[in-house]
C-alpha cells in the first residue's frame, strides 16, 4: 500500500509538473525568446560597445566636416581675390587688343591723318 501511495504521488508530481508547463507554455515560450534576444544583443553583438564606437565616429566625422568647410571657405575668398585681379588683367588686355567698352563709358578713338586730327565719340 505505501509503494502505491508513492507511485501515485511520483505519477501525481509528473502530471502536476506537465499541467503546470501546459497551462503556461506561453510564458516559456516568451521567457525563451527574451533570453535569447538579450543573449544576441548583449554578448554577440556587444551592444553597447557598438554603440560607443558609432558615436565616436560620427563624432570624428562632423569635427572633419567643421574642419573642411572652414578650408573651403578660405580657398573660396582666396579664389575671389585672385579671380578679381585676373579679371582686371583680363579687362585690360581686352580693352587694348579688342577695344573693349563697359556700359555707360565714352571711348574716344584719335585718328592719325594727313588733315588734322579728329575725336570722334564711339558709344
Amino acid at each position: 500500500m505505501k509503494i502505491r501511495k508513492k507511485i501515485n504521488r511520483n505519477k501525481s508530481k509528473k502530471l502536476n509538473l506537465i499541467g503546470f508547463v501546459y497551462r503556461y507554455w506561453l510564458t516559456f515560450v516568451l521567457i525563451i525568446i527574451a533570453a535569447t534576444l538579450i543573449r544576441q544583443s548583449i554578448f554577440i553583438n556587444q551592444f553597447p560597445q557598438t554603440l560607443e564606437i558609432k558615436r565616436d565616429a560620427i563624432d570624428d566625422t562632423i569635427s572633419d566636416n567643421e574642419l573642411l568647410e572652414l578650408q573651403n571657405t578660405s580657398l573660396l575668398v582666396e579664389l575671389k581675390s585672385e579671380s578679381e585681379s585676373s579679371m582686371e588683367i583680363l579687362e585690360s588686355q581686352a580693352r587694348f587688343r579688342f577695344g573693349f567698352i563697359k556700359d555707360g563709358e565714352t571711348y574716344y578713338h584719335i585718328r592719325k591723318s594727313d588733315k588734322k586730327s579728329k575725336i570722334a565719340p564711339i558709344r
